[in-house]
């Protein structure tokens, strides 16, 4: 099917999708970047205290996941989404009013919590879970969300913060989230899938007896998958995942983007300066990381559904391995640009990867507490790459060595990943 057949047939779920990955977006990195010199100037805060500050927030999402996330598999779609999006916004409205450190805290806790940790994870959760034989188109559209936001809020916001302030923008963003989803979720889950997966078997009956398929409702997979895919996994619970090897070949991998990512975004200015480049010219680079991540978010998820996600997953990081290599002896100004087009790349392939991978491996009735165990390692990765760069460039090292030691770390995943791959499993043992 191709994917306008596909979005057709399923438009409402996947809409959903898009709208919970372009709301994370206010709970990443980049968003509380545009407020970071006006909460140092109002609460007195270094460069180095926000770091430590913000490490804990990360870290205090992270212990919140595995259990919270894990809640997707027994509470209904639309009520898990409508309580996180009200958290959300509850978060927003509570850090426009936020005067002293512990109410900052709560705050930025509860929009990093909703967005970073959970509206990703219900969007990919719900794909994965719902879609089978066209699991990867469902995943790359679900996706585009994330670099929609990436490309949308930093300007709004930014134009936001300066026409308002960055207190009354707080609230104008939880009102935001508040009438999109009072207008939206209602429609788009108007349909809400099964508790439990329908499987491919159901979706061939469906369809032998359903002459015009798309007068049915939009939320069915079974529409997309009128054929039995044999030898489907059986469902894995988390604790099973985790005394699995398997897993620990492939976690290096599936951790790799969102470490080093964390550290050289967040280190971008003393990194421009090591190369001579301008700050205003690597913020316009961010385009092309937007638009490498929406073209290669799209075009895995047919490779993804022709020869499964386990032989993408060891050669997604590619890419960011040749971006590295790219940054590692290029000055000019176009090295940035290839730079972030590269990572960007990565980004794209990983996002939808992953999660197809795990599903393909471990099944989908456990997969929201298995995801919540991915994004929780997420987030502690990402928590510690502030620190682990800070202290590393404070110790005097080069942004060289901080170059060739991601270097080394990509290739060392990608061998640990081949693990999972049709030829690892005839090595190794399946």
């Amino acid at each position: 099917m191709t994917f306008l057949a596909f979005f057709k047939a399923n438009y409402r779920l996947l809409l959903f999708g898009v709208l919970l990955t372009f709301f994370a977006g206010f709970g990443q990195t980049f968003m509380f970047s545009l407020f970071l010199p006006a909460w140092q100037s109002e609460f007195g805060l270094t460069s180095g205290t926000f770091g430590t500050f913000y490490s804990l927030v990360t870290l205090t999402s992270a212990l919140l996941l595995p259990y919270v996330g894990g809640l997707l598999d027994r509470v209904p779609l639309k009520k898990y989404t409508f309580v996180v999006l009200a958290v959300m916004a509850a978060s927003a409205v509570l850090l426009s009013f936020a005067h002293s450190l512990i109410f900052l805290f709560v705050a930025i806790l509860g929009v990093r919590h909703a967005g970073q940790g959970l509206m990703g994870h219900i969007s990919q959760t719900t794909m994965a879970r719902y879609f089978d034989a066209a699991r990867g188109k469902a995943l790359s559209i679900s996706s585009l969300g994330f670099p929609l936001g990436e490309a949308v809020l930093p300007v709004s916001v930014a134009l936001l913060i300066g026409a308002i302030g960055w207190r009354s923008s707080w609230l104008l963003i939880a009102g935001f989230v508040l009438l999109f989803s009072a207008l939206l979720i209602p429609v788009l889950l108007r349909d809400e899938p099964a508790a439990t997966p329908q499987s491919s078997a159901a979706g061939s009956a469906d369809a032998a007896a359903d002459p015009e398929p798309e007068s049915r409702p939009e939320t069915h997979p079974p529409k997309e998958n009128p054929a039995p895919v044999p030898d489907a996994p059986r469902s894995w619970t988390r604790a099973e995942m985790l005394r699995d090897a398997r897993f620990y070949f492939v976690i290096p991998a599936g951790l790799a983007s969102p470490i080093l990512l964390t550290g050289f975004f967040l280190y971008q200015l003393p990194l421009a300066e090591s190369k001579g480049w301008s700050m205003e010219w690597m913020a316009t680079c961010f385009i092309g990381f937007a638009a490498a991540k929406t073209a290669l978010s799209l075009g895995v998820g047919p490779v993804i559904d022709r020869f499964s996600a386990r032989s993408v997953y060891p050669f997604m990081l590619i890419p960011m391995l040749l971006g590295f290599v790219v940054l590692l002896w290029g000055s000019h100004p176009v090295t940035a640009l290839i730079y972030m087009m590269l990572l960007g790349a990565t980004e794209g392939i990983s996002g939808n990867t992953k999660t197809a991978m795990f599903a393909e491996i471990y099944g989908v009735k456990h997969l929201g507490a298995i995801r919540a165990t991915l994004v929780t390692l997420m987030v502690f990765s990402t928590a510690s790459a502030p620190v682990l760069f800070g202290n590393l460039l404070d110790a005097g090292l080069a942004f060289s060595g901080l170059i060739w030691g991601a270097v080394v770390f990509l290739l060392l995943s990608m061998v640990l990943a081949l693990r999972i791959t049709p030829w690892g499993e005839r090595v190794w043992g399946s």
